[in-house]
């Protein structure tokens, strides 16, 4: 298949280095240094036993056009998806399938202004990887990549399981689910319980457990999920997600949060597309969150001081 990945960041690229040995990958990422350091010396990714595998991918900046794609992946951050989607029309042709694997809530709604509902898949990936530097990533977390279609229907089923093939025959593990959205809130409800805490704690994912203060926390996150995934219409047991929570912190005990790397490098958060939607659609319907509306406006506080550090650092180079 001719693959077109939005995002060469740690998600984007580990996808690639499983997809390219068997496919026509092409990375695509607005960061010109990175995709410099990608052509020159390919990807490299780091295992848990710290071994290195460099793979050779094409990588190009966003909005080059590199004709139609049988599958486009959608890898960029949750408020960047209408933007990459708009840069990159042409690459879409009448038969290509987008697919988004993204955290968060909303990208497919983003996804829809541009492509036919029908040729939407989403899923989540239970891979956890980490930036270790331009074209390196640390694969720190292992599982099964669950995808469906956005809009169930004939068209959309093939659609699935053709990429489904697709995915497998690179050697990554998938599950096809024709209802998703119980899946789509059951990683919500994970990033929710882990991203922000991890964020502000500047902790590993598996030290959210492993500490009983943050473990605390947690729970009280993750019940607001809960109470708002019910009114919303998908119904899990307060038990049965907490346990939920509690495997993916013990099998990425190591890794860190995408948002936690995102404050390193000083970046803005998806925390509106994670926590956000939990604190703005339990305010529709009349749930009170106060632990997810809290870890919102504290991320937002956060990405503002160091946002104002970067303007006054360029408005003053010489200190």
């Amino acid at each position: 298949m001719k693959i077109a990945i939005l995002g060469a960041g740690a998600m984007g690229s580990l996808y690639a280095s499983y997809l390219a040995p068997f496919h026509h990958v092409t990375l695509l990422d607005s960061y010109k240094p990175q995709v410099e350091k990608i052509n020159s010396d390919g990807i490299t990714k780091i295992e848990y036993d710290r071994s290195e595998t460099t793979f050779p991918v094409n990588a190009v900046l966003s909005g080059t056009d590199i004709g139609v794609q049988d599958l486009i992946i959608v890898f960029v951050k949750g408020i960047h998806t209408y933007e990459a989607m708009k840069q990159n029309l042409a690459l879409l042709g009448s038969d290509t399938i987008v697919m988004t694997l993204q955290n968060g809530a909303g990208n497919n709604r983003d996804i829809g202004q541009f492509v036919p509902k029908e040729r939407i898949i989403v899923g989540t990936s239970s891979h956890n990887s980490v930036s270790m530097g331009l074209g390196r990533f640390y694969h720190s977390g292992c599982g099964p990549t669950n995808i469906g279609p956005d809009f169930p229907c004939k068209e959309s089923l093939r659609d699935v399981k053709l990429v489904a093939k697709a995915l497998e025959k690179s050697g990554i593990n998938v599950n096809i689910i024709e209802d998703i959205q119980k899946v789509l809130w059951q990683k919500l409800l994970v990033n929710c319980g882990i991203n922000a805490l991890s964020t502000l704690m500047q902790c590993k994912i598996g030290e959210i457990f492993t500490n009983s203060f943050l473990w605390d926390l947690c729970k009280k996150i993750v019940y607001e999920c809960v109470m708002v995934a019910e009114a919303d219409g998908t119904f899990f047991d307060r038990k049965e997600a907490l346990q939920i929570v509690q495997h993916v912190c013990e099998n990425d005990a190591e890794g860190y949060a995408s948002m936690y790397q995102d404050r390193q490098n000083k970046r803005i958060t998806e925390i509106d597309r994670i926590n956000g939607v939990v604190a703005r659609l339990g305010q529709e319907y009349g749930i009170c969150t106060p632990c997810n509306h809290m870890l919102v406006t504290q991320i937002h506080a956060m990405e503002q001081l160091y946002l104002k550090s970067i303007t006054e650092a360029a408005a003053n180079p010489s200190k």
